[in-house]
């Protein structure tokens, strides 16, 4: 595995594209979101570097191997090609930390750099986001044992466990930050899109939406992740 690397925004891209090149090596493929990143940067299909794009409208749509640099790509295409199990690195340009007062919602590409702990390679380093309280962590990692299975939450049983467990523990006070939460799903290798459910999980509780749940984790266990310390 190549690893993971960025290039923030603030540097020029045609130098930030220069390092991450200079990075992935002979095993390059560049992918974008769609065509027009690339019939606005021509430039791009005369490197002779495969290019790939997650779009079926694009004619370079497919799936990226080896080395891939995410052009242009937001917090949630970069997972997805993170999830893809042909890459062998990632680099990803240009790279956005948070920005304050803006909504949680929008946190650029910071939780997956923290996760991955991905090298700078130009810019301004991106601060990493801050790490989970205690209870939260052993909330996710209990959650990993036998809530997530393959998919993701896409079972109805599955995200129920999740709602019951972050509602507990605003319950009793625990700060639920969304951003530390997904980077903690991502270490405990949560499968599908479930960081990402998690993440919106508990921002939708933050701004007080009652989600509703069945019991599906034992009453005693949230109270052993609740206390952790």
């Amino acid at each position: 595995m190549r690893g993971h690397a960025y290039v923030e925004g603030h540097l020029p891209f045609s130098d930030g594209f220069e390092k991450a090149l200079r990075w992935a090596g002979d095993a390059a493929t560049i992918h974008v979101g769609d065509t027009q990143s690339i019939t606005l940067n021509p430039w791009l299909e005369d490197l002779g570097v495969d290019i790939t794009s997650s779009s079926r409208r694009s004619r370079f749509y497919g799936h990226p191997k080896g080395v891939v640099i995410c052009a242009w790509l937001n917090l949630s295409e970069v997972l997805e090609v993170e999830r893809n199990g042909d890459s062998e690195g990632i680099v990803v340009l240009p790279a956005h930390g948070r920005t304050p007062h803006v909504p949680s919602e929008y946190s650029g590409h910071a939780p997956w750099i923290t996760a991955f702990d991905a090298e700078c390679l130009g810019g301004e380093p991106i601060d990493h986001i801050a790490e989970a309280s205690a209870p939260a962590k052993a909330t996710v990692e209990g959650l990993s044992d036998f809530i997530v299975r393959r998919q993701g939450l896409i079972d109805r049983r599955e995200r129920d466990g999740v709602v019951q467990a972050l509602t507990y523990l605003r319950a009793q006070g625990i700060a639920l930050d969304p951003d530390a939460l997904l980077v903690e799903a991502l270490r405990n290798e949560w499968a599908g899109a479930g960081p990402e459910d998690l993440r919106q999980i508990a921002i939708d509780l933050n701004k007080g939406k009652r989600l509703k749940s069945s019991t599906r984790v034992n009453p005693a266990r949230l109270k052993e992740w609740a206390q952790s310390t």
